[in-house]
């Protein structure tokens, strides 16, 4: 019986993991527009973690500002850079990368799509597979409750014999 009740906490567990994942999908677009528009504008070129992260992320993700590509006018990167150099988005920005190519920002040179729309794509098709994966090994382990609880009830049935 401590199995089966051991099954039914696990179950519960995955199911709630599998509804929630299903449920917040809306809400991670919010959350990276609210946290990655703060980052994209002030802290690229200023932490050298974030800036590496952001950069791996528009070169992996093929996209460039948070929302688009435009973001970069209104950077803190932008504003130190204005004087040093005609940088128009960061290199990482381009369809092909190499240094000095943010210089012109024509669709041919850069991706135009912001990277919250990307990662959110991402982070949603990941929750969408969790979700469904959860929700599947529910279904085996009621099947195991199931089971556990007729064994159960048999092997009572012999011992009362």
């Amino acid at each position: 019986m401590m199995y089966t009740f051991l099954l039914l906490l696990i179950f519960l567990l995955e199911a709630m993991v599998g509804i929630l994942s299903y449920v917040y999908q809306e809400q991670v677009y919010k959350e990276l527009e609210l946290n990655l528009n703060t980052t994209f504008s002030k802290s690229y070129s200023v932490d050298a973690d974030k800036t590496t992260a952001i950069d791996q992320m528009q070169t992996q993700f093929k996209c460039c500002g948070a929302i688009r590509f435009e973001d970069w006018e209104y950077s803190q990167w932008y504003k130190n850079l204005k004087t040093s150099s005609n940088n128009k988005v960061p290199d990482t920005c381009c369809k092909s990368v190499a240094p000095g190519c943010g210089r012109r920002d024509h669709p041919s040179n850069i991706h135009y799509s912001g990277c919250i729309y990307r990662l959110s794509e991402e982070i949603e098709d990941h929750l969408t597979i969790l979700g469904a994966v959860g929700l599947g090994i529910c279904v085996l382990q009621i099947f195991g409750m199931v089971f556990s609880c007729c064994l159960y009830i048999k092997l009572k049935d012999v011992m009362d014999y």
